[in-house]
C-alpha cells in the first residue's frame, strides 16, 4: 500500500465569522480509499503545505502520521 498525504481546506465556524483551516489527509494511491485526517491542523496554509510535503518526501508510514504532524506543531 502506498499512501499520500493531501491538502484539505475547513472552515471553524465562529459566533461572528468563520477561519479557514488546513488540515492533512492520508489516502491509499490504489484504491483511493482515505484512510485518516487530521483536521484544522494550521490556519496558515503555507505551513500545513510544507507538512505535507515532508510526509510525502519521507514517505511516512500511516501510524507515524499523528507523530509526525504533532511534532512539527511543536516545534
Amino acid at each position: 500500500m502506498t499512501i499520500e498525504y493531501k491538502l484539505t481546506n475547513d472552515i471553524l465556524l465562529l459566533d461572528d465569522g468563520f477561519i479557514p483551516t488546513y488540515g492533512i489527509q492520508a489516502s491509499d494511491t490504489e484504491s483511493g480509499d482515505i484512510l485518516s485526517c487530521f483536521n484544522d491542523v494550521s490556519v496558515n496554509k503555507d505551513f500545513t503545505q510544507q507538512i505535507v510535503d515532508l510526509l510525502n518526501l519521507c514517505k511516512v508510514d500511516l501510524c507515524h502520521f499523528y507523530d509526525v504532524v504533532v511534532d512539527e506543531l511543536n516545534r
